[in-house]
């Protein structure tokens, strides 16, 4: 995600490993950030999950990505896309979905639906939530 939107959405099956996220990355860092507008400017952000950590992840983001916000083991996550997996929640909460098809669906039509202004909106938030991680001496926020 950027400020001015989200980009590719993707799915898998079964577990999520360092070979499968290697490859979510290969599939759609560039493309998303080139059809954001940002490919030779973004910086890369993820939490200390031990499959973003992992040597094979990390190589491959070093060659490939123009920056990356380093985080600090047990940092408080203010990453601003857990707030779009929040709101995707619930939306998708309001669909009476039965089958993996329809969850697929539902979550493509609501990804679709997610505006810019809500991006740009969590984006600009992030100084706030530094400040009150700040605050809370690392501690839990109301973010």
């Amino acid at each position: 995600m950027a400020s001015s939107s989200v980009r590719n959405l993707d799915f898998i099956d079964g577990t999520m490993n360092k070979y499968v996220y290697l490859d979510i990355l290969k599939r759609n860092l560039k493309q998303s950030a080139s059809n954001l507008g940002i490919s030779r400017h973004f910086k890369f952000y993820q939490d200390n999950d031990p499959k973003h950590t992992a040597y094979i992840c990390k190589k491959w983001i070093l060659y490939h990505c123009p920056g990356v916000i380093k985080t600090t083991a047990q940092s408080p996550d203010i990453n601003p896309i857990e707030h779009v997996w929040d709101y995707l929640q619930q939306k998708i909460n309001e669909h009476n979905i039965s089958n993996k098809q329809e969850l697929r669906k539902h979550l493509i039509e609501e990804w679709a639906k997610i505006s810019g202004s809500f991006c740009t909106k969590l984006i600009k938030s992030m100084s706030n939530q530094l400040r009150e991680v700040i605050k809370c001496k690392g501690g839990p926020t109301r973010y």
